[in-house]
C-alpha cells in the first residue's frame, strides 16, 4: 500500500477545518449566551431604574401634597387667630362706644 500524501493532506485540512468550525460555533453558542444574559441583567437594571424613579417620584408627590396641606392648615390657624383678635377689638370697640354713648351727658355737663 502506497501512502497517497495529497489524501493525507486532504483528510488533515478537512480535520483541521471541522475542529475551527466546531470551535467556532461553541464560541458563538456561549457568546450568545453571555449576550443574552447580559441583556436579561440591563433589562433588569433598566426596570429597578424605572421602579426607584416611580417611587422617588411618588415620595415627592406625597411630600408636595403634605407640604401643602400644613401650609393650607397654618394659613386657616393664622385667619382664625385673626378673627379671634378682630373679635376681641370689635369687642373693645363696642364697649369704648357705650361708654361714650354713656357718658356723653356727664362729659358736656361739667
Amino acid at each position: 500500500m502506497k501512502f497517497d500524501s495529497s489524501f493525507a493532506s486532504f483528510l488533515l485540512a478537512l480535520v483541521g477545518a471541522l475542529s475551527g468550525w466546531v470551535a467556532w460555533w461553541l464560541n458563538k453558542l456561549k457568546f450568545e449566551k453571555q449576550q443574552a444574559a447580559l441583556e436579561r441583567q440591563q433589562a433588569i437594571q433598566q426596570a429597578k431604574a424605572a421602579a426607584e424613579k416611580a417611587v422617588n417620584e411618588e415620595r415627592d408627590f406625597n411630600h408636595l401634597r403634605n407640604n401643602q396641606i400644613q401650609i393650607s392648615q397654618g394659613i386657616a390657624t393664622g385667619f382664625k387667630d385673626i378673627e379671634a383678635g378682630l373679635d376681641h377689638l370689635s369687642q373693645q370697640v363696642s364697649e369704648i362706644k357705650a361708654w361714650l354713648i354713656r357718658n356723653q351727658g356727664t362729659v358736656h355737663s361739667e
